[in-house]
């Protein structure tokens, strides 16, 4: 078992120059310049050391940034552009207000509410989340919904003592699915709807129906992909029926209305974003990130004396600095130039077939969706597919195969998603286990090419429609 621990040990380094020279190759024969050589090998670095070494996933993104500002390949300019800063606030102020949830036993809480009333098997509970999750991702984010429900899955698995990693992938399965349902439940969602000129209407009537078919039948499939886990958690429930729910303590009357107020409060204003933007005539985002900022100022108030801990324990600060690191080092892609190679290239597939066009367009997202942030990719897309109506070409398509190549290949690995990273981290940071980037590729590659199959066919069934 040493002996081959220490054989892959060896044999990592030697990926990470074979990926990196494979790309440097590839790009040169591709008439790249330089710059883009450079860029292109770096991210390659970056990227393959992410996944070979998770646990140095920091380190790497940080390596990554250093040598894009070294080459030119990211500016200070760049650099501010792309590290998302208003998504990390709003991250760290999500963050909490989930820290002072669970100090409250508020999502204790609603496990004990469901284990009493609507879930008596596993297989019901599973599909309540899994529904309830979806739900929350598609009205007030994909992040929020992982920041809520994560928690209480965790609670599921101390409860009943079983290996949480199965019900954190539906979790997060179903949740980056559910956004794609509403333009607001996730950033692809809201980028495609500024790009495209497309309404809330719009979604409902093309996206939530198709969204729907595709996370049903992965639930389906969730069943019987985990079935071993949910039989053993189907059995421990059921032995431990009779037993009293174990609460963290008695919670006043007083304590519990506050969280219940917080916790809806935040999420109603989240949810109607953007119609008190366009009432009180402010900046896209400003009142969504104004909900997780005052969620977290009145936690403050509430829990001053505890200050100092809830900003230690509660906010991850590595994986913060993570997604800095991260977006902006992908964000240089941009900066370089690549959107305008990736618009040519499919100019020459095209040849006026909108159902191959959407193929292409779909195969190449899901595929970079996959191994960089789906935001970043959907956003190198936007003046691709604008570059294709300037050509004449009918587009109307071409943005939905974008919006579910971008939710669903979130599933396929650790990094496509901010909520998948976030998801991970809680599990870390609370110490319940860990979940490394290969044994998520064991499940998530399904829950990424069934939807997208489904998704592509459902299109394709309504182009004359569209």
């Amino acid at each position: 078992m040493m002996r081959k621990i220490s054989r892959v040990l060896k044999i990592k380094p030697l990926y990470l120059l074979l990926i990196t020279t494979i790309v440097c190759i590839i790009s040169f024969l591709a008439g790249l310049d330089v710059k883009q050589i450079q860029t292109l090998a770096i991210i390659a670095l970056m990227m393959s050391g992410i996944i070979f070494y998770w646990e140095f996933k920091v380190s790497f993104s940080s390596l990554g940034m250093v040598l894009l500002l070294l080459v030119g390949g990211l500016d200070i300019e760049g650099f501010i552009k792309f590290s998302h800063l208003d998504v990390i606030i709003f991250l760290i102020g999500m963050m909490i207000i989930v820290e002072y949830l669970e100090r409250v036993a508020f999502f204790e809480g609603i496990v004990n509410f469901l284990l009493r009333t609507l879930c008596k098997t596993a297989f019901s509970l599973i599909s309540v989340f899994f529904i309830m999750t979806a739900i929350f991702a598609s009205l007030v984010g994909v992040i929020t919904a992982i920041l809520f429900m994560i928690p209480i899955v965790l609670d599921i698995a101390l409860k009943y003592r079983v290996n949480v990693i199965p019900l954190i992938l539906m979790v997060v399965f179903a949740a980056n699915i559910g956004s794609s349902a509403t333009a607001v439940g996730n950033p692809v969602g809201i980028l495609i709807a500024l790009g495209g000129h497309l309404t809330f209407f719009d979604f409902i009537r093309w996206s939530t129906p198709i969204t729907t078919v595709s996370l049903l039948i992965s639930l389906v499939f969730s069943f019987l992909i985990f079935k071993e886990d949910l039989h053993k958690l189907n059995r421990v429930m059921s032995e431990e029926s009779k037993v009293a729910l174990v609460e963290k303590g008695e919670i006043s009357i007083k304590e519990q209305l506050k969280s219940w107020a917080l916790f809806i409060g935040v999420l109603t204003v989240i949810a109607l974003h953007e119609v008190l933007e366009k009432m009180l005539n402010l900046q896209e985002g400003n009142i969504l990130l104004a909900a997780a900022i005052g969620g977290a100022t009145i936690v403050l108030f509430l829990r001053h004396e505890e200050l100092e801990d809830i900003l230690e324990n509660g906010v991850d600060w590595p994986v913060l600095l993570f997604f800095i690191f991260l977006f902006s080092s992908v964000g240089a892609l941009e900066h370089v130039g690549i959107t305008e190679i990736i618009a040519n290239t499919l100019k020459n597939i095209a040849g006026g077939n909108i159902a191959m066009v959407l193929l292409a367009v779909m195969v190449i997202a899901s595929l970079l969706s996959a191994f960089l942030d789906n935001v970043l990719t959907v956003a190198f897309f936007i003046p691709v597919i604008n570059h294709l109506k300037e050509m004449g070409l009918n587009v109307y398509p071409l943005w939905w195969g974008l919006l579910f190549s971008g939710t669903y290949f979130g599933n396929f690995t650790i990094i496509a998603s901010t909520a998948n990273i976030v998801a991970v981290s809680l599990l870390e940071s609370r110490k319940a286990g860990r979940i490394t980037f290969m044994e998520w590729l064991k499940y998530g590659p399904i829950f990424s090419v069934i939807p997208i199959v489904i998704a592509f066919f459902l299109l394709y069934l309504q182009l004359p429609l569209m």
